[in-house]
């Protein structure tokens, strides 16, 4: 059986037999959802001057870039999609400790380390390096202070800052710049500095051991494995890779390697020259370093206002771009909770779930308590809960408030943030209310018996704390008497509400 019809017929049949088939084949295949379809903005970088790697608690590898010439720290992965911006204005350096909080250093007049939980929100009031380490402020704008490095570690089970930093000093009517290393402990039990013997590029990492690895005008100091002799080369920022044990080290026009494993005093490890820059990526002294993923060798080239990221097998160079998923943050509402006759209040996650909102509709995933209450507290299963707690969506039902006594002040309030597996909303407040307006018996209603309570106290016959005169003056006009009897009676039968 042929099926040539007809010229015309063939031609139509074909079309319509093409025009079905792409209609068969888009059914099956099938488009991403527009939520998967996450719009994506490019984030451009003005003179970066540090980069640093860190491992997540769950083992993840992410960077923060010191974007000084846009005064803000750059939380990142690897593969460039910003997580978090933290504005810190001439931030030059950056690093993450521990427990997750990340210190930004600000350079200048003012020179301070900032302090922010992950998500870029404000932990805690920055330190006065300034006021620390008894600096002054230069008459000119490139005589200030400057933060080269700030690193986090323990050291004699203090947790303490380590700062690269250079002054300016006046010697002989001459202003010279001076490099120092200091220490400053973070619960204020201590701090100190040693200086001499450094450049202005030296720098500092946290080694093996956790222990300070710096280099200087004499080479590098490996403590207390060894140190490298080296005082023909300017040295210069330096990192490790922990994986293949390799020592990398900027220098002029060039980074330098060395593996470090297994070598103690009096033998050493030699540098040598692992990439040369070139015209397309020049290597500037200056520039600051640090190990990816992979072992690739990430460079904040800062004259040229972008990363390099140099191959493993250092062959191979080119440029990392950056972009910020612009999809709607989530949203927590605030509500509130009573406390009755002084008894601890029970949440469930309807309390918080029904107060969140995603445009995306992505669930709930986790709460952090952002602030505690004055009064009373938060427990998790019989724990107290602490201040930046992060609580999953399955164990708040294991969540209450004790309250502190049945006769504190009319309420306290703790803040709230929602996170719907990737990103925290804002801060909403919960809003707990210890006693009722007009409850003088705490049994969380308005009755005769709260009125009569208040007709004693007028006579003298019992007396009130502050915080329930607070509590029953129902007009809020600083006094207790026959006025808030009334209201109280009006809202018993009706009259009048409380609102």
């Amino acid at each position: 059986m042929s099926l040539y019809i007809g010229r015309g017929t063939r031609v139509k049949f074909i079309r319509w037999t093409v025009i079905a088939l792409v209609v068969t084949l888009l059914t099956s295949v099938g488009f991403p959802s527009s939520s998967a379809l996450a719009a994506t903005t490019p984030i451009s970088l003005s003179q970066p001057t540090d980069i640093e790697f860190y491992k997540t608690a769950d083992g993840e590898k992410e960077m923060l870039i010191a974007d000084s010439g846009n005064n803000r720290v750059i939380r990142a992965t690897a593969e460039g999609e910003v997580l978090a911006t933290m504005e810190v204005n001439q931030v030059t350096a950056a690093t993450m400790g521990s427990d997750g909080l990340i210190y930004a250093a600000e350079s200048g007049a003012k020179a301070q380390v900032h302090i922010f939980n992950p998500d870029g929100t404000v932990n805690a009031p920055p330190i006065d390096v300034m006021r620390k380490f008894s600096l002054y402020a230069g008459q000119d704008e490139d005589k200030q202070p400057y933060i080269r490095n700030v690193i986090r570690y323990k050291q004699n089970n203090n947790e303490t800052l380590a700062l690269f930093y250079n002054e300016y000093r006046v010697h002989n009517n001459v202003p010279q710049r001076y490099a120092t290393l200091a220490d400053m402990n973070l619960d204020n039990s201590g701090w100190g500095s040693q200086s001499g013997g450094f450049t202005e590029y030296s720098s500092v990492i946290l080694g093996d051991g956790n222990q300070k690895w710096y280099t200087s005008n004499s080479g590098v100091m490996l403590y207390p494995l060894v140190g490298i002799q080296n005082s023909t080369d300017k040295l210069a920022d330096l990192t490790l890779d922990v994986v293949d044990k390799r020592l990398y080290v900027v220098s002029e026009n060039q980074i330098m390697r060395t593996g470090y494993e297994g070598f103690e005093y009096p033998n050493a490890p030699v540098l040598s020259t692992w990439v040369s820059g070139n015209e397309t990526y020049p290597i500037d002294i200056g520039n600051q370093i640090a190990v990816g993923l992979e072992g690739e060798v990430y460079m904040a080239d800062t004259a040229r206002d972008r990363i390099v990221i140099f191959s493993a097998d250092g062959t191979t160079a080119r440029t990392l771009g950056l972009s910020k998923d612009d999809t709607p943050k989530p949203t927590a509402g605030t509500f509130s909770k009573t406390v009755i006759k002084g008894l601890p209040i029970a949440f469930t996650s309807t309390d918080f779930d029904s107060n969140y909102a995603d445009q995306e509709n992505r669930p709930m995933t986790d709460i952090r308590i952002v602030s505690l209450p004055d009064s009373g507290k938060l427990q998790l299963n019989g724990t107290d809960v602490v201040k930046d707690q992060v609580i999953p969506v399955a164990e708040l039902n294991t969540l209450s408030f004790l309250p502190a006594s049945s006769f504190t002040g009319i309420k306290t309030t703790f803040l709230w943030e929602a996170k719907n597996g990737v990103v925290f909303t804002d801060s909403a407040s919960v809003t707990i209310m210890l006693r009722i307006k007009g409850d003088a018996t705490g049994d969380g209603v308005l009755t005769p018996a709260d009125a009569l309570l208040v007709n004693k106290y007028i006579k003298g016959l019992i007396t009130f704390t502050p915080e329930q005169i607070e509590a029953l003056d129902m007009n809020d006009d600083g006094v207790v008497d026959a006025k808030d009897s009334v209201l109280i009676m009006g809202v018993y039968l009706g009259i009048n509400s409380l609102t």
